[in-house]
């Protein structure tokens, strides 16, 4: 493609995502001088595009109605973008069809130097099946019941990490990176970390990588948004057998984070704990002490918290440990009735 054309079509592009954008505009947009922006506009009006032009001060240039404009070119953030687009639950029945087939397309109109991120991002991304399944009752879900209530708030991933970290899951090709703790207490540099990467996961708005290190033999999960500067090593590291279901492992780490490990007897079946409680919040089992009720259990950092969320399910529950979280339950109940006396 020459370079007169490829600005053309930047032109085009520019003029469908910017309707009324002046030459002042277009020319920083496009890097040359007004005098060439308006050459190009010129030059796609002689190939019968219909470019409509308001003179004056606030004046600007707009793609005309019933104009066939050429595929719109895509930069490597766009590309990201639209994959991961693709990928997502919809929540709409019936279009997870439709939305693998218009990846397929838009993969097929690629240049070649995005067409590997997109099918590396296709192919390496996962959402838990228990986050994206339906329920006729609301989830009942928080960061606080992911663990993160006395952490940082959680951040986006930077997208030349994402897709660096996606190519590197496609190729099977080990990465070095710095990985920046969670414990903001006690502040420490990053660490650089040899790694075998296996797969990307979605799990409540925050990527997690399901990976393991050099010398390791257990898969781990990191999360993106504290992942920088990933380089890749050229070479595969020996790693255990991958995991079944790599999004639930990354589903069974959210639940078991935490200084403290939480575990209820519940006096209400499975099922129906199942509906208020989302799966990254807790475990939920069978009891085999109890096989109308079931056992809840979760990682926090705060059982003030775990206290007041277990009081909000209004179910009713036995505290199986820490014993420690009987005195919080306590102290919430008695502060509730200080606070509230029964009426007169």
């Amino acid at each position: 493609m020459s370079t007169a054309t490829g600005r053309r079509l930047q032109v085009l592009t520019l003029l469908q995502s910017f309707p009324g954008i002046t030459a002042s505009d277009l020319a920083r947009r496009l890097g040359t001088s007004e005098r060439a922006a308006r050459r190009h506009v010129a030059a796609l009006r002689e190939l019968g595009y219909r470019i409509d032009a308001v003179p004056g001060r606030h004046g600007g240039y707009t793609l005309g109605a019933g104009t066939s404009a050429p595929l719109p070119v895509l930069d490597a953030e766009e590309v990201l973008a639209a994959a991961l687009g693709l990928r997502a639950p919809t929540g709409v029945h019936g279009l997870h069809g439709a939305a693998a087939t218009a990846l397929a397309k838009l993969t097929a109109i690629l240049p070649t130097r995005h067409r590997a991120h997109l099918e590396a991002v296709a192919a390496t991304t996962s959402t838990p099946a228990s986050i994206t399944a339906t329920s006729t009752t609301p989830t009942v879900i928080t960061n606080a019941a992911l663990g993160a209530a006395t952490g940082p708030a959680p951040r986006d991933s930077d997208p030349a990490t994402f897709t660096a970290l996606a190519l590197a899951c496609r190729t099977k090709q080990a990465v070095r990176f710095s990985h920046h703790r969670a414990n903001t207490h006690a502040p420490a540099p990053p660490r650089a970390r040899d790694t075998q990467p296996l797969q990307l996961v979605t799990a409540w708005g925050r990527w997690y990588l399901v990976a393991c290190d050099r010398g390791d033999t257990a898969w781990r999960t990191y999360a993106v948004d504290r992942i920088s500067d990933v380089q890749p090593l050229g070479v595969q590291l020996d790693a255990p057998e991958p995991p079944q279901d790599p999004a639930a492992l990354v589903t069974a780490a959210l639940r078991a984070r935490g200084r403290h490990q939480v575990r209820v007897r519940v006096h209400t079946s499975g099922d129906l704990v199942g509906q208020l409680i989302a799966p990254a919040a807790a475990h939920i089992r069978a009891d085999p002490a109890n096989q109308d009720g079931c056992l809840v259990s979760f990682g926090t950092d705060d059982l003030d918290w775990a206290a007041r969320w277990l009081v909000y399910l209004n179910l009713d529950f036995d505290v199986l440990e820490p014993a420690s979280l009987s005195q919080h339950l306590h102290d919430l109940g008695a502060w509730l009735c200080a606070r509230y006396p029964r009426p007169r």
